[in-house]
């Protein structure tokens, strides 16, 4: 059945509006040739580079009795109510504090990450180095990593005071490039661009919960020209949103509102002492992801009738989604383009190399693959935004 135009899966026939994916049709555009590849896939997944599935046919109802990655059926609805013993509850800014949170983390099966910035990309960074051009402004920075846990543990990192120290002596870079760790994220993009560029910290062991929304939408036939935003997906999957003081629940509306704030004042997240509420913001990010990791796994792997054809799938999905923008030679933040536009699913970029590398089984990939995938997305617009003599950004034309 893998070969013919109609194919079930999981009970869901092939989209006939979809094109057929011809392997091999797909040639991938060349990106920035020094920056990593995204599907180097035995050391981005952490496995050997696919397992077969060549001779297996999806059938409908055989996930019942199968487990999901270690860690996924605690209860997450209990934060942890402990600190780490020498760890600031608040910003973990100095290195013997981060080694105790790393140590500690080591043992996790799961852990969730984020990041916070100045504009957050690679903005004035490349490959390592901070370019010096007078004609753009500093921008892009690193300033906090949040690592939360399955027991509802939350970490936040002071990664603008460490600098290099919190990959190196802290530890960070040997857990984020463990790839026997799962972390769960949520459109990763501009913070991989982040540490890949500042830090040359490429994150492995992904699991981008928007990228398996996109996922899963195609596998049941509905539109994926945009991308969901995480307090979207929190509510579409019945999870509870996260609640800050002064700000209340974090609707991906509040979310906006608090966003527009940040854009006043863009160097907010290098103000320091940070404001408590940012500290609260920053955390809030990852508490509610291993629900959500939890319940899309259960659902793409009913999809696909497989937990770990899922599992594979939605990891190789991710490396090649997280490294989307480090790879292009371009930053892609507000200062740089339109960045709303970034929202767009580029099916061509993301399934193309993921297709073109030989990572996932051509009727996977036939069923993902439709005719909007056959052409690149255009580029962002230009920004929205300047920066003006007293290094303020600036909307190019204010609403009244």
């Amino acid at each position: 059945p893998h070969g013919t135009g109609l194919i079930w899966l999981a009970g869901l026939m092939w989209n006939p509006n979809a094109a057929e994916f011809v392997p091999g049709s797909y040639g991938a555009q060349p990106l920035d040739a020094s920056a990593p590849t995204a599907l180097d896939l035995s050391a981005a997944l952490g496995q050997s580079p696919t397992t077969s599935h060549a001779g297996w046919s999806p059938q409908p109802g055989t996930v019942a009795s199968q487990s999901f990655t270690a860690g996924v059926g605690e209860d997450f609805t209990k934060p942890a109510t402990a600190t780490l013993e020498g760890v600031s509850p608040d910003l973990i800014a100095t290195v013997p504090e981060l080694e105790r949170v790393v140590q500690h983390l080591l043992h996790e099966p799961l852990l969730c990450i984020d990041c916070e910035g100045s504009d957050l990309s690679k903005g004035s960074w490349r490959h390592g180095e901070q370019q010096q051009d007078p004609g753009v402004p500093l921008h892009g920075a690193l300033c906090t990593l949040q690592i939360g846990t399955s027991k509802g543990e939350s970490f936040a990192v002071d990664v603008l005071e460490l600098g290099a120290a919190a990959f190196e002596g802290g530890g960070l870079r040997l857990l984020l490039e463990d790839a026997r760790i799962l972390k769960v994220v949520h459109d990763f993009r501009q913070d991989q661009d982040a540490l890949w560029h500042q830090f040359r910290v490429r994150v492995q062991g992904l699991f981008d919960c928007q990228i398996c929304d996109v996922l899963s939408r195609r596998l049941q036939g509905f539109r994926t020209g945009f991308v969901l935003g995480s307090a979207r997906l929190l509510s579409e999957h019945g999870l509870e949103l996260a609640e800050i003081p002064g700000y209340g629940a974090l609707t991906q509306e509040q979310k906006v509102r608090i966003h527009s704030r940040f854009s006043e004042d863009r160097h907010l997240w290098e103000r320091r002492p940070l404001p408590p509420e940012m500290v609260a913001y920053a955390k809030a990010d990852v508490l509610p992801l291993p629900q959500l990791y939890h319940k899309q796994m259960f659902n793409l792997a009913h999809l696909l009738g497989s937990a770990e054809v899922a599992d594979s799938l939605v990891r190789t999905a991710s490396a090649a989604y997280a490294e989307s923008f480090s790879r292009l030679q371009v930053c892609r933040c507000r200062l740089c383009c339109a960045a709303e536009d970034n929202a767009r699913f580029d099916g061509h970029r993301v399934f193309g190399q993921m297709i073109a590398s030989g990572a996932i089984e051509p009727w996977i990939a036939q069923r993902l693959w439709r005719q909007e995938d056959a052409q690149p997305q255009a580029d962002p617009g230009p920004s929205k935004f300047y920066v003006n003599e007293n290094d303020e950004s600036v909307p190019l034309h204010p609403t009244r």
